[in-house]
């Protein structure tokens, strides 16, 4: 259990054979390196520092993403020397740790939050392994939803996209315009995230859970006209030389005025918010055609590796005090994202965060809260998935299609015989 303090092995040794621990600084793993993000990471870890009265805790920022953070973990297990807790994804991120004996259960905790309580039922599902929750959710995003440019809207007359049809003609209009229609970045995620929209509107929330269990191939009927309608309603929307920008830079086209339209991770409002481009005035939000009273999400979770049980008192009385409302705001509201916790006072947000909660109330009431596929999948095959979706993103031509679609159903057929699928 990875800390920094001034106790040495004996002491430690001591204190896991007493069952307590002295005043410590245990270390949180994550990647939120600058921003609104980071200022959210710490904001929760002042909370905790805040509630907890015999340990300290400290950041360590792992730069890169869920990836990196990953093969960070992976050596500090070699070494014995994890942290006390870290930022996890859902799902298979969870259970490929998990299986191998890595991660602390946390049956207890969650017992003590009230987990099946505070959290929705969807996203309870992608936190627990054999029914056993592993981690505990603290930064909920929505990644279904279009930003726009006010000023450029109402400069050209265009009215919110409902569907398809007439959110190609408002790309049509913005091109016409000269504007770039729709932003895009570079990177694993961001084209898979705009590629869900056509992937939902083909296969409803059913058909988006059978091909998250290995039930539905990628060389579906479906699964192709999805790829076309991405291709046709999307990509031939994107901005120029999307591929060479991060999401950051995307944004700030969109503050400058070159961009009408930018789909991403509701993250971006906080993002422009901090440059005084205000969520109600300067830009506003649609859900994306296809997925309208729906929620698709990402979701981060704190995760607690196996380790002494100091270590692991510390991190779990740090998780009670990141699940309660207090730490759950703390998070949410200078990131931008929602808090997980339900009983978190809606009036905490502002106008965009206000507009998200009510989407993602109204989508857990209908049973229609979609977790990230990348996360469903077994970990080859959705990080596979998201090179790919990209790949055909910068080259939609037909060839890169098929190959795309052999390339995924190789790797589906694989996992199958693996037994490597679960239905979450």
């Amino acid at each position: 259990m990875k800390k920094t303090g001034l106790l040495g092995v004996i002491a430690c040794a001591a204190m896991a054979t007493s069952g307590v621990y002295a005043q410590e600084t245990y270390e949180i793993w994550h990647y939120y390196a600058a921003g609104s993000e980071l200022a959210g990471m710490e904001a929760m870890i002042a909370n905790g520092n805040a509630s907890v009265e015999d340990a300290q805790f400290s950041g360590v920022i792992i730069p890169g993403n869920v990836v990196e953070l990953r093969r960070q973990l992976q050596t500090a297990f070699l070494g014995g020397q994890p942290p006390a807790a870290y930022q996890s994804s859902m799902a298979f991120e969870l259970k490929a740790f998990a299986d191998g004996g890595r991660l602390h259960p946390l049956t207890d905790v969650w017992s003590e939050i009230g987990g099946d309580e505070i959290f929705p039922e969807g996203v309870q599902r992608v936190v627990k392994v054999d029914g056993v929750p592993y981690g505990v959710p603290f930064d909920l995003s929505l990644i279904n939803n279009v930003f726009y440019n006010t000023a450029i809207f109402e400069e050209l007359g265009l009215q919110q996209p409902t569907d398809w049809d007439s959110f190609t003609q408002t790309c049509t209009a913005l091109a016409d315009a000269g504007y770039q229609p729709l932003g895009n970045a570079g990177g694993t995620f961001w084209s898979l995230y705009n590629f869900y929209a056509p992937l939902v509107s083909v296969l409803g929330e059913d058909g988006y859970y059978q091909l998250a269990s290995g039930e539905l191939g990628f060389d579906s009927p479906e699964f192709s006209e999805a790829l076309d309608l991405y291709r046709d309603m999307m990509v031939s929307c994107y901005a120029d030389n999307w591929s060479g920008k991060t999401w950051t830079q995307t944004a700030d086209d969109v503050i400058n005025g070159d961009t009408g339209m930018f789909m991403m991770g509701i993250w971006v409002g906080a993002y422009f918010e901090q440059a005084d481009f205000l969520a109600g005035e300067d830009f506003d939000v649609f859900q994306a055609p296809g997925t309208v009273g729906k929620s698709v999400f990402q979701m981060d979770v704190l995760a607690v590796p196996e380790g002494t049980e100091a270590g692991i008192a510390a991190a779990e009385d740090f998780i009670v005090a990141a699940a309660s409302p207090e730490g759950q705001a703390a998070f949410a509201v200078p990131k931008g994202s929602l808090a997980p916790n339900v009983n978190v006072d809606p009036s905490v947000y502002g106008y965009a965060g206000a507009r998200f909660a009510e989407q993602f109330t109204e989508a857990s009431a209908a049973n229609a809260v979609l977790p990230n596929l990348f996360f469903l999948l077994p970990t080859a095959v959705g990080t596979e998935l998201g090179v790919q979706i990209e790949r055909f993103a910068i080259d939609p031509s037909d060839t890169v299609k098929a190959e795309l679609i052999a390339t995924l159903e190789s790797l589906r057929q694989q996992a199958l015989a693996e037994d490597a699928y679960i239905s979450w």
